[in-house]
């Protein structure tokens, strides 16, 4: 027969809270008052417990070493002004619905290290709409740890914000192979800072869609944590959803493997995101379309299958040393810094800015985008011509014809190479007529110079434009400005033929 206590307020000394443990199993509208003491359970009156709009003052609740794996304990509506334990349990589920304040939640394996901390099912959510906070889910500021647990069939942490406090998640296991069918883990629409994730093997469904990651230095600071950066580090994934994930400022995942397909799709933040993956093996498909990233930074990783960044967006992005294994699909991608040209700006970095157009245009051109292709192209000459200087030995060839395709075409533009052709065409010949027709101006020969420009455009025509028949220039001087003339003209027209054969199947 299961009891029901209602507005118990327990005063006195630890032996009443023991009492009312090993006698209740429903505990609703309890305030239990230990100030400065530690509230210690080692075992429950029944396999279901529940504790509702309760209150604990009190320094530490710890629910120590229970052995039951038909146990469920909750939580709900629930006030915490104290440090909550769990050390070396086994049992079914633990949940914390509706949490309105938490100073810190610790699980943990303790000293025992022959088996882990088991639990088959673990929740900590609130509802979307609290009606305990006016409609709006509490903000906390807690200091979350999970060290080797093994959550069997899920682990939930739901609409959780939990923006100026820390969240540590270490040699954890998720997913067992008896509820391989029917288990996840999910982090959905929860708002957290300064996370780590080491160490741990997500076997399962494992996803953060729609989530906030915060980076907040003073929460390090002051939380005594022995990291100083949010972090994915040496973590196994099986599939895996970062969609509409909202990065703030650093978050870094190093020596990750993504076992299946991952997806890092819509999300958004062109302000301040630096994400950053380090030494990560992605043996699945991995999906990056339509994100909005302020710096995608990609350092020694490996893509077995093809990954997608089409339609994405980024203000800056790195690659250095990445393999593409399957293929790299950068279609209409967009990177500002290269389109406004400030990519060119700081000498320091136009190295690492033309390898990462380099790595894309050659993926472009694996996938036959030849009109990403031919833009990449021109980015990528773009900055190797601000790399090198015009010292003779150095670099002067190269940057001598990398300066004339600069200035006939802007390194692959057909408009800027017609352009180009006409005036430096019209610039030429209106030096020969004058050196030909020298003298004051005469505006009844107006016809006569247009008609010798268009004989003028004719680059294999070497006779003199202003002769109706087959005759050859008699000043010496005007050999100068004609020979020159066709140079330009010719070479403007080069570089249109070969802006254009970016459209050519």
């Amino acid at each position: 027969m299961r009891d029901r206590k209602l507005k118990t307020m327990i005063i006195g000394g630890l032996n009443d809270f023991d009492k009312l443990i090993s006698q209740n199993d429903i505990f609703e509208d309890v305030e239990f008052n230990l100030d400065n003491k530690e509230m210690k359970i080692y075992s429950f009156k029944s396999d279901w417990v529940q504790f509702n709009d309760c209150i604990f003052n009190c320094e530490k609740l710890s629910i120590l070493n229970i052995t039951k794996n038909e146990l469920q304990i909750e939580f709900k509506n629930c006030t915490f002004n104290c440090d909550v334990y769990f050390e070396n349990c086994h049992i079914d589920s633990l949940s914390f619905l509706n949490t309105k304040t938490i100073k810190s939640l610790k699980l943990y394996n303790g000293f025992k290290r022959e088996q882990n901390f088991t639990i088959n099912k673990f929740n900590f959510s609130n509802n979307i709409e609290c009606e305990l906070t006016n409609g709006k889910t509490p903000i906390l500021t807690t200091s979350f740890s999970f060290h080797k647990i093994f959550f069997k069939q899920y682990f939930e942490f739901n609409n959780v914000k939990n923006t100026n406090g820390i969240f540590s998640f270490t040699d954890n296991l998720i997913g067992d192979i008896q509820y391989e069918k029917n288990s996840s883990c999910v982090f959905n629409s929860s708002k957290l800072s300064n996370i780590n994730f080491t160490n741990n093997k997500f076997n399962t469904y494992t996803s953060f869609k729609n989530s906030t990651f915060y980076f907040n230095n003073d929460n390090f600071n002051s939380s005594g944590s022995h990291w100083n950066e949010s972090k994915f580090e040496r973590n196994e994934f099986n599939k895996v959803n970062f969609s509409e994930v909202e990065f703030d400022k650093f978050l870094k995942f190093e020596k990750c493997d993504f076992l299946s397909t991952t997806w890092f799709e819509s999300c958004v933040n062109l302000k301040n995101t630096h994400l950053k993956f380090v030494a990560c093996e992605f043996k699945g498909f991995s999906l990056f379309n339509d994100s909005k990233i302020n710096f995608l930074d990609i350092d020694r990783c490996t893509f077995h299958k093809s990954s997608s960044f089409t339609d994405a967006e980024f203000n800056k992005i790195k690659l250095y040393e990445v393999k593409f294994g399957g293929g790299a699909y950068f279609d209409e991608m967009k990177i500002n810094k290269v389109i406004d040209k400030t990519y060119l700006k700081d000498k320091t970095k136009i190295l690492e800015w033309k390898r990462t157009l380099r790595a894309i245009k050659q993926e472009l051109q694996k996938t036959e985008n030849k009109i990403d292709f031919n833009s990449f192209r021109g980015y990528e000459l773009a900055a190797h011509y601000k790399e090198l200087d015009w010292k003779f030995k150095s670099g002067f060839k190269d940057k001598f014809i990398l300066w004339a395709t600069k200035w006939s075409s802007n390194f692959g533009s057909w408009v800027w190479a017609f352009w180009f052709t006409i005036i430096s065409g019209f610039f030429w010949y209106s030096i020969l007529y004058r050196i030909e027709y020298s003298g004051s101006y005469n505006p009844e020969k107006i016809e006569s110079f247009f008609i010798g420009l268009f004989r003028f455009f004719l680059v294999t025509d070497f006779f003199s434009p202003f002769e109706v028949g087959r005759i050859y220039l008699s000043n010496s001087f005007s050999w100068i400005p004609f020979i020159l003339g066709k140079i330009f003209i010719a070479f403007g027209i080069y570089e249109m033929i070969q802006s254009f054969r970016k459209f050519k199947a």
